[in-house]
C-alpha cells in the first residue's frame, strides 16, 4: 500500500533529458482545466495532487492572518469574549474548510481558478474587517458586522456552488455516479447560501423580530454542510478524501495556528525582558511556555496518520481538527496571560518587599526609603500608556509620602505616613498598572482601586478555569486522534496511548477544582508550576514511546505486538 505523505512541500517536477538538460517549455496557463487525470484515457479518475500547491499555502496564509487580527483586538478576559472569539473562528473555519475541500480534489492551476481563489481571498479580507464590531449579541452599533459577514458567507457558498457546478460538467459522461452527487452538492450549497441571504433581511429588521442570537444559526448551516459534502464524497470512490492531500492541508493548518503560539512567546519576552534583560525567572517563565509549544507540535505529529486510515475514520478525524484548533489558540493565549501574570506577581513581590524594608528595625532614612520605593517602582519598567489614573496615583502617594512632615513608618510614638491604608493603595495601583502594561485589561472598564483589584482577580480567575479546561480538552483530543490513524500497529501501544491521555485530560481539568480554595489557588498561580504543569502532561503522554522503545529493544516477548 501507497504511504500518503503528511507534510512536505515537494512539488512535481518536469522531467529534465540528463544529456541535453532541456526542459520541456511550458504551456500559457490555460482559461479553464478539467480536474480529470488527462494521461489514464481506460479509467477516468481525478488528478490529485501529492503535496500542497503555493496557491492553497497561500490561502492557508490569509485565514491565519485573519485569525491573526482578530486575536489582536479581542481579549479573552471573561465568558462573553471567549464565546465570541470561537464563534469568529467557526465562522472563517468552517468556510476555510468547504474551499479546502474543494480544492483537494477538483482545482487546477487555470485562469478561472486564480479569479475563484482571488475571491476567496477577498472574502477572508471582507471577514476580517467585521471583526472589531463581532460580538455573541446583535446590537444595534454591531449590526453591521452580522449583516456583512451573513452576505460574505452567502457569496462565498454561491461561488462554490459554481465551481462545483464546473466540475460536474468535465465529469458528466465519464463518470457519471460522480458527476450527479456534485451537482447535490452544488443544491446544497445553493440552499445555503439562500439561506444566509435571508438571514440578512432577518438582521435588518426591527428589535421587534430580531433576536440577539438568531446568528447562532449558522452553526446549524455549517455542521449540515460540513456533514453532507463529506458523507456524499465518501460514498464514491472517484471523489473521495483517500487519494487526496487532506491530511497534508490540515497538518500545515495545524502547525501555522501552532505557530501562533510562537508569537505568542515572542510577545511576552517583548513584555518580561524588556530593557532590564533576562532574570532567573523570567527564563524560567518562557522556558515553560516554549517548551508546552514544542511538545504540542511533537505530540501532533507523532499521531498524524502516514497511510490511508479508511474514509470514516478520515472524515472524523477532520471534523476534530475544529475543536482542536480552537483549543489550540485558547492555550496559546491562556498561557500567555499566567507567564505576564507569574512577571506581574514578582515585581509586586519586591515592592512588597521594599515596603517592609523601609518600616523594619534599623529603621533607614526617610529619603533613602523612599528613593528605594520609587526606582523599584521606576525599574518595572511600566507603560502608563493605558494606566494614566494610576500613574498619577502612584506620583502623588510618592509625593506625600516625600513631602509629609510625619514620621515615615507608624509605631509606638505615632502614626506614620506609610500606613497600612497608603501602602494597599500603593501596591493597588502598581498591581493596576502592571496588568494594563502587560495588555491584561479587565473586561470593563473600573475606576476605583478596589472594585478594580476585584475585576483583576475574577479575570484570572477565569483565565485560570478555561486554561487548564481546554488543557483537559487537548489531551482528549489527542487520544481520539490516535485511536483513529492507528499510526502504530501495536495493540498495546494504542491502549497505553489513548488511556494515559484520557487520564492526564481528567487530571487538566480538576485542577479547576482549586479555584473553591484560594490561598491554594493564589499559591499554585504565582509558582512557575502553572506554567509547566500543561508542559508536564504532554511530556508524560510522549514518555510511553520511549517507554515501549526500551522493551522493544531489550527484546520483550513479541506476543505484545508492539510496533514503535
Amino acid at each position: 500500500m501507497a504511504r500518503q505523505r503528511f507534510l512536505s512541500f515537494r512539488h512535481d517536477a518536469v522531467r529534465i533529458n540528463p544529456f541535453t538538460r532541456k526542459r520541456k517549455p511550458r504551456r500559457c496557463v490555460p482559461l479553464i482545466k478539467s480536474p480529470l487525470d488527462e494521461t489514464d484515457k481506460e479509467r477516468p479518475h481525478l488528478y490529485h495532487h501529492a503535496d500542497s500547491t503555493p496557491i492553497e499555502l497561500f490561502f492557508d496564509l490569509f485565514f491565519v492572518a485573519n485569525l491573526s487580527t482578530f486575536t489582536a483586538t479581542h481579549e479573552i478576559n471573561n465568558l462573553e469574549a471567549l464565546w465570541s472569539y470561537v464563534a469568529f473562528l467557526s465562522i472563517i473555519w468552517f468556510t476555510w474548510l468547504q474551499i479546502m475541500l474543494f480544492d483537494i480534489r477538483f482545482a487546477q492551476d487555470s485562469i478561472f481558478e486564480r479569479l475563484c481563489k482571488a475571491l476567496q481571498l477577498a472574502t477572508m479580507v471582507g471577514f476580517a474587517s467585521t471583526g472589531s464590531g463581532f460580538a455573541t449579541r446583535i446590537r444595534d452599533e454591531n449590526i453591521w458586522a452580522f449583516r456583512s459577514l451573513t452576505i460574505l458567507l452567502a457569496c462565498s457558498r454561491f461561488l462554490l456552488s459554481i465551481e462545483y457546478s464546473i466540475a460536474a460538467s468535465f465529469l458528466y459522461g465519464k463518470m457519471e455516479q460522480a458527476s450527479q452527487r456534485l451537482l447535490m452538492i452544488v443544491v446544497l450549497f445553493i440552499a445555503t447560501a439562500t439561506i444566509y441571504t435571508a438571514l440578512y433581511f432577518i438582521f435588518s429588521a426591527g428589535d421587534d423580530t430580531r433576536g440577539e442570537y438568531v446568528w447562532t444559526s449558522w452553526f446549524l448551516v455549517f455542521a449540515i454542510e460540513t456533514l453532507f459534502v463529506m458523507s456524499v464524497s465518501n460514498r464514491f470512490r472517484g471523489i473521495g478524501f483517500e487519494d487526496t492531500h487532506l491530511n497534508v492541508r490540515m497538518g500545515l493548518l495545524t502547525l501555522i495556528i501552532i505557530g501562533e503560539g510562537v508569537i505568542s512567546i515572542t510577545r511576552i519576552v517583548n513584555r518580561t525582558v524588556g530593557a532590564g534583560g533576562w532574570t532567573k525567572w523570567s527564563f524560567v517563565h518562557i522556558l515553560g511556555v516554549t517548551t508546552a509549544v514544542y511538545l504540542l507540535w511533537q505530540s501532533y505529529f507523532d499521531i498524524s496518520p502516514r497511510m490511508k486510515y479508511g474514509s470514516v475514520h478520515q472524515q472524523v478525524w477532520t471534523q476534530l481538527h475544529f475543536p482542536f484548533h480552537v483549543v489550540l489558540v485558547l492555550l496559546s493565549e491562556g498561557s500567555q496571560i499566567l507567564a505576564l501574570t507569574l512577571d506581574i506577581s514578582l515585581k509586586l513581590k519586591y515592592l512588597k518587599n521594599t515596603i517592609f524594608f523601609a518600616c523594619e528595625p534599623p529603621l533607614p532614612d526617610p529619603e533613602v526609603a523612599i528613593d528605594l520605593l520609587n526606582s523599584t517602582i521606576t525599574d518595572m519598567d511600566i507603560d502608563y500608556t493605558h494606566a494614566p489614573r494610576e500613574q498619577h496615583a502612584i506620583q502623588s502617594i510618592l509625593q506625600t509620602l516625600r513631602h509629609s512632615t510625619m514620621q515615615l513608618c507608624p509605631s509606638e510614638f505615632g502614626p506614620g505616613s506609610l500606613s497600612p491604608q497608603v501602602s494597599h493603595d500603593l501596591m493597588g495601583n502598581v498591581t493596576a498598572s502592571l496588568f494594563a502594561s502587560m495588555g491584561i485589561l479587565p473586561p470593563h472598564h473600573v475606576v476605583e482601586g478596589g472594585k478594580l483589584l476585584m475585576s483583576y482577580l475574577r479575570l484570572l480567575g477565569f483565565v485560570f478555569i478555561y486554561y487548564f479546561i481546554v488543557a483537559g480538552f487537548a489531551m482528549f483530543i489527542l487520544a481520539a486522534f490516535v485511536f483513529l490513524t492507528r499510526r502504530h500497529t501495536g495493540k498495546v501501544y494504542t491502549s497505553v496511548a489513548v488511556v494515559t491521555r484520557i487520564l492526564l485530560g481528567i487530571l487538566l481539568v480538576g485542577i479547576v477544582a482549586m479555584v473553591t480554595n484560594f490561598r491554594l489557588v493564589y499559591k499554585f498561580m504565582t509558582s512557575p508550576m502553572i506554567i509547566f504543569t500543561f508542559t508536564l502532561a504532554l511530556l508524560a503522554g510522549e514518555s510511553y514511546i520511549l517507554f515501549f522503545s526500551v522493551l522493544r529493544a531489550s527484546r520483550f516477548p513479541y506476543y505484545l505486538n508492539v510496533t514503535v
